[in-house]
């Protein structure tokens, strides 16, 4: 096991050797290296210099001895140049050094104002402040690796600008602080990665429909890159990655050196989708390289009319000659206003008359349920039975029909017209009988 020299019996140890140096020399001794009196200061300084230098390695300087820390924190990028108006990111490694979980504390200070900087999980990507990292034996993979981001806002002034990390065991001592330098200048950085475009912007659809996007990958570094595929996208909304010309999902794709891939996107917005403009970013990450395009989805919203009657049943009765009142609704369960809604009929023949109040309706707007009351008036000689009356309501964009049965009564006095015309038929009759029996 190394042996971890303390800065206390390090320079107790630097003492001794100068101490015997000049003993050595009182006496006369003849050393192997001669040196000046009026140098002893600065061969001593050097001497001194060499010996720190060296217990470096050896764990003098370290917040935590090799034996006891129980965590390292890996940030691969200590001076950073950015432009004005860029974002930084590197990936921040944290390995556990020990068997059981590890909870490690983040912050962050000197940010400048106006500057985002953040430790970031990775996908999903969001600012974290604290990260525990699984415990187990050396075949176990024991660390986690974070996001480091800084953006830069656009009018930064040039110059150096330090920001101080420290993490820390939550439940021991191990803490660890770097410093990381930007420098900012007024012109753009122009970096390796990954760059990532949509060939089309914005796309309009209607909601519950799917609709692509086509994108372009390209990778502008001297080597292969493994690179995962993400979209953040409204709630409900469904993405899919796929190549140009074929039907298999891809959630990663290789790229060659200096290579570029053209993807397919397909998103599927759902049937009660809002009809407004929603983004979708779509995101490909490798490594410390990450590229991001936005594209919109603008949603028209679909209509769906609904039609029925309070009861549920779609019949009624009227007496001939009479006008008969039926109720009914219509109602918009769609995602788009419905505009100029009006009614027609199909009637059993031209001598029924239908009404309707009102007879339009100028908006109907999603969810909303609007009474219609029609009116139905059979001719008075119509026959008593039963008759089909189609109903459709009419809009530009869609269409709804509904049969309805109704139910013709004829009126009571023709009943009872009815009743006395067979009277004096039966009367007639039994007078003819009566006469014929005498003879």
């Amino acid at each position: 096991m190394r042996q971890v020299i303390t800065k206390k019996a390090l320079t107790l140890r630097v003492r001794m050797i100068i101490y015997g140096y000049q003993i050595s020399c009182l006496r006369g001794v003849d050393m192997r290296v001669r040196v000046n009196a009026s140098r002893m200061p600065k061969f001593m300084l050097l001497l001194a210099t060499f010996l720190l230098s060296a217990a470096i390695p050896l764990g003098f300087g370290a917040e935590s001895t090799p034996g006891s820390a129980t965590f390292n924190l890996i940030l691969p990028f200590k001076d950073l140049t950015v432009g004005q108006g860029q974002e930084a990111t590197m990936d921040a490694e944290v390995v556990n050094r020990t068997k059981e979980p590890v909870e490690i504390s983040l912050t962050i200070e000197g940010v400048p104002g106006g500057w985002d900087v953040n430790f970031n999980s990775r996908y999903p990507s969001f600012p974290i402040r604290s990260v525990q990292v699984p415990g187990g034996d050396q075949n176990t993979n024991k660390s986690t690796t974070l996001e480091f981001k800084a953006k830069i806002p656009e009018f930064t002034r040039p110059g150096v600008y330090p920001i101080r990390v420290t993490a820390k065991d939550k439940n021991g001592s191990t803490s660890y602080s770097e410093t990381i330098n930007y420098r900012v200048t007024s012109k753009k950085v122009e970096t390796g990665g990954i760059k990532l475009t949509s060939q089309y912007p914005a796309l309009s659809t209607g909601s519950g429909q799917t609709l692509k996007f086509t994108v372009d990958l390209k990778n502008e570094t001297n080597k292969p890159l493994a690179t995962n595929l993400a979209a953040q996208a409204p709630q409900g909304w469904t993405i899919r990655f796929k190549p140009q010309f074929g039907d298999q999902q891809l959630s990663s794709i290789q790229l060659k050196e200096s290579g570029s891939e053209t993807l397919s996107v397909e998103i599927d917005t759902p049937v009660k989708a809002d009809a407004k403009e929603q983004p979708v970013t779509i995101t490909a990450r490798s490594g410390a390289f990450e590229a991001n395009t936005t594209v919109k989805v603008s949603v028209k919203g679909a209509a769906d009319l609904k039609m029925g009657t309070a009861s549920g049943t779609l019949n009624s009765s009227v007496t001939a000659g009479k006008k008969a009142p039926i109720d009914f609704l219509v109602g918009n369960a769609g995602t788009a206003p419905i505009r100029n809604l009006a009614f027609v009929t199909k009637k059993p023949n031209d001598k029924w008359t239908v009404e309707f109040k009102p007879d339009k309706i100028d908006a109907l707007n999603p969810g909303e349920v609007r009474e219609i009351k029609m009116e139905i008036l059979a001719p008075d000689r119509t026959i008593a039975g039963d008759y089909l009356l189609t109903l459709t309501a009419n809009a530009a964009d869609v269409t709804k029909s509904a049969e309805f049965r109704v139910t013709v009564s004829t009126p009571t006095i023709w009943g009872w017209i009815g009743f006395g015309i067979v009277g004096l038929v039966v009367l007639g009759l039994g007078l003819v009988f009566f006469r014929l029996g005498r003879r």
